[in-house]
């Protein structure tokens, strides 16, 4: 088994009307992919284990401590910069979208909660498309995906 590298977590609004909100973060200025739209997202350190990194990076990109979240999928991708692959777990969290975000402003400039629609016209990568597809399809109705709730 292999620990993954990566976490992202789709932060939603599922009471939100007249439908669920989805939360987007665009990258900061001269940062690593600046100027895009992406869910949190970010590395598991060595010394963490991935529920530990999944608490940790929300509340460093949003400022929101979270206590429960839902393992959704996993997914693989190509990490240019290590030229290897990025294997990332990936999380449902259940949140109000009137909630205050507080963003880490040297890797955000701004927030976004938007339909599921948009998110997938602004997400840049295919990935976290596929995993919102998903999300959309399980995971409207919460109760009935209680196995996976995790309690951090």
């Amino acid at each position: 088994m292999h620990k993954p590298n990566f976490i992202a977590a789709y932060l939603v609004d599922l009471h939100a009307k007249p439908e669920p909100l989805l939360l987007l973060l665009k990258r900061a200025p001269n940062t690593h992919l600046e100027g895009i739209w992406q869910i949190v997202t970010g590395k598991v350190e060595p010394d963490e284990n991935v529920l530990k990194a999944l608490k940790r990076e929300v509340l460093e990109e949003t400022g929101i401590e979270i206590h429960q979240a839902y393992n959704v999928n996993i997914t693989l991708f190509y990490e240019r910069t290590k030229d290897q692959i990025g294997y990332s777990a990936n999380f449902f969290v259940n949140l109000d979208h009137k909630e205050n975000i507080t963003l880490a402003p040297k890797e955000h400039s701004e927030h976004l909660w938007c339909s599921f629609a948009k998110a997938r016209e602004l997400l840049a990568f295919s990935t976290q498309k596929e995993t919102l597809l998903h999300l959309e399809e399980y995971y409207k109705d919460i109760k009935s995906n209680n196995a996976s709730l995790l309690f951090l």
